[in-house]
């Protein structure tokens, strides 16, 4: 996991101490550095970022669009078919999940071992840089609550089952601490999330809170019986109602949430390019004033710290113009989508009122008809009988 959230200090970028309290540093023992995360996973045939952390904006659930696009919900309305591998027992049947800050894995190309993806995100996903999703601070690292996202449109691998064989490297306990390469059968499956079987998630399972029932419980079960080679509940845990989600309205407003994550990059790219532009004013300012040659060296010191405390105070008021700029087009986005959304959703419960009485009332006017006609029949045949 790239960004553990129970305990970030967890995270392979960050050192054992990283969230130690600052003034006991030096009274705590030193910590053992961590393993070589990255040398194992290479040697299983799986290439993991560590540094990678996957984002999506596909989200079911109107009620949690709060959340950070960083928490990915895994469903076939991500528009990825192969959302879950339906063609491998551990997913196959499983209807959502939710993971928390995930990572991607991709395959080493390699004869020996079998690579095969379980969860993926959607179309309308990203990556992000470790760096950029955490705030360093005096009493350690935290989230950064608003990252910039940048969609790429592909579709990214967060679990997968891996089996075959691997040489693994095994040193012998002796002088000349040689290395000896052995084969080993591998049977794995790799989750590039640890935060998806955390308590929280057994609680809403237990509970129902929210009346949400992922299947995080399910596939982590799924997989420790397929590893232990004991398959006899995973047909069972299947059978539960059909999890359904509103398909037409997710349909209809994925252009808009697509629209919207235009709207916001471009706001982003904007917003760094004036930056950019910005900074270099200053750095042109600054280096005509260091190569003008009728000044000597102390006065172009003097020049340019006033020059740059000048421009610097230019700069932040500019930056804050662009940042403010900025935030006003992304809520502004953001307002246009909710009320694009709340009247496709009006339009749709209008109908369902509406459409309903509609055949009830067809048919009523057919049956009133038809009696009608009937009645006037028997009357002239009762007149005939009469005459």
């Amino acid at each position: 996991d790239p960004m553990p959230l129970f305990d970030l200090s967890l995270s392979p970028l960050l050192p054992s101490d990283a969230q130690t309290n600052p003034f006991q540093r030096g009274q705590a023992p030193a910590s053992e550095p961590k393993g070589d995360i990255d040398g194992f996973m290479k040697a299983v045939g799986v290439k993991w970022n560590t540094a990678k952390v996957v984002w999506d904006a596909y989200n079911p659930h109107p009620d949690l669009s709060p959340l950070q696009q960083e928490i990915v919900f895994i469903g076939r309305g991500n528009k990825n078919p192969e959302a879950f591998n339906q063609s491998d027992p551990s997913t196959a049947g499983l209807q959502e999940m939710i993971l928390l800050y995930s990572g991607r894995l991709e395959a080493i190309e390699t004869d020996k071992i079998s690579f095969r993806p379980l969860l993926q995100t959607g179309r309308t996903s990203g990556l992000h840089q470790w760096h950029g999703l955490v705030r360093s601070g005096f009493f350690g690292v935290s989230i950064n609550p608003r990252p910039r996202r940048l969609t790429t449109g592909d579709e990214y691998i967060i679990a997968a089952r891996i089996t075959g064989v691997a040489d693994v490297e095994i040193k012998n306990d002796t002088p000349a601490d040689s290395v000896i390469v052995e084969p080993k059968t591998v049977n794995l499956i790799v989750v590039a999330d640890i935060d998806f079987i955390s308590q929280q998630l057994f609680d809403i399972r237990a509970r129902g809170v929210g009346g949400y029932n992922f299947d995080n419980v399910s596939f982590f079960l799924n997989c420790i019986d397929i590893l232990a080679g004991d398959n006899s509940f995973i047909d069972l845990r299947k059978r539960r109602a059909r999890h359904r989600t509103l398909t037409t309205v997710e349909g209809k407003t994925e252009d808009y949430v697509r629209r919207r994550i235009k709207e916001e990059q471009a706001a982003e790219i904007e917003a760094q390019q004036a930056l950019s532009d910005a900074q270099r004013r200053l750095d042109e300012k600054v280096a005509v004033v260091r190569n003008r040659k009728d000044l000597d060296d102390q006065t172009k010191q003097i020049m340019t710290r006033n020059l740059q405390e000048v421009e610097n105070r230019r700069f932040e008021a500019a930056r804050t113009g662009i940042e403010a700029d900025k935030n006003a087009t992304i809520a502004r986005s953001k307002e246009n989508m909710e009320m694009a959304i709340r009247r496709i959703q009006t339009q749709i419960k209008t109908m369902a009122v509406l459409l309903p009485p509609i055949p009830v009332f067809v048919i009523g006017v057919m049956i009133f008809i038809r009696r009608r006609r009937r009645e006037h029949e028997g009357t002239i045949a009762a007149r005939r009988l009469r005459s």
